[in-house]
């Protein structure tokens, strides 16, 4: 069974670098290594910048895996392996599954939710199959303006939505504001 932490916060809030102080804090206490589940998918060169930047202040030592939709498969990959598993970011993984298969032409519909859900619940069941901890960053998008399109608003109401399920099966839970965590839970 692993603990899972949970940080979430606005853009450039400090959450994903405090998830990895985290990181290397349990790594060192529990002796167990570090594997950086990346949902990043790069789609400009301002992207690849930022995605760049957070290669670079990783350690060499920590493993990083890149799953853009299949988080729940590559946790249970590691179901015999300790460690800590830290998933950045939760907001990018909503994305890619709300387009995977959903564009250009994109169209949303109570079945495609459901099979969102889905996804989503198998997530939180994967936790329960590995040994170590999880240490998840989300992005916190509802405390700003009503996006003007359809697809923004379906995205924050997607992201909103999977914070709240995922935050109720955490077991810690922190809201980063100015690099500044503030323990909820």
């Amino acid at each position: 069974m692993s603990k899972v932490i949970m940080l979430v916060g606005g853009s450039r809030s400090g959450k994903s670098a405090y998830a990895e102080q985290i990181a290397a804090r349990l790594a060192a206490q529990e002796g167990q290594e570090v594997y950086y589940l990346a949902t990043a998918t790069i789609w400009d060169d301002e992207f690849a910048q930022r995605v760049k930047s957070h290669q670079e202040r990783r350690p060499a030592s920590w493993h990083t895996v890149e799953e853009p939709r299949n988080i729940d498969e590559v946790l249970l990959g590691y179901r015999e392996q300790p460690g800590i598993y830290l998933l950045d970011g939760i907001g990018t993984w909503v994305a890619n599954l709300m387009y995977y298969d959903n564009y250009p032409d994109f169209s949303w519909d109570l079945a495609r939710e459901k099979e969102f859900f889905l996804k989503v619940r198998s997530l939180i069941d994967s936790w329960a199959a590995i040994k170590g901890t999880v240490i998840l960053v989300a992005d916190e998008v509802g405390l700003a303006i009503v996006p003007e399109n359809e697809q923004g608003r379906i995205f924050r109401d997607l992201n909103g939505q999977t914070n709240q399920y995922l935050a109720q099966q955490a077991d810690e839970l922190y809201l980063l504001t100015c690099g500044i965590p503030l323990q909820l839970k």
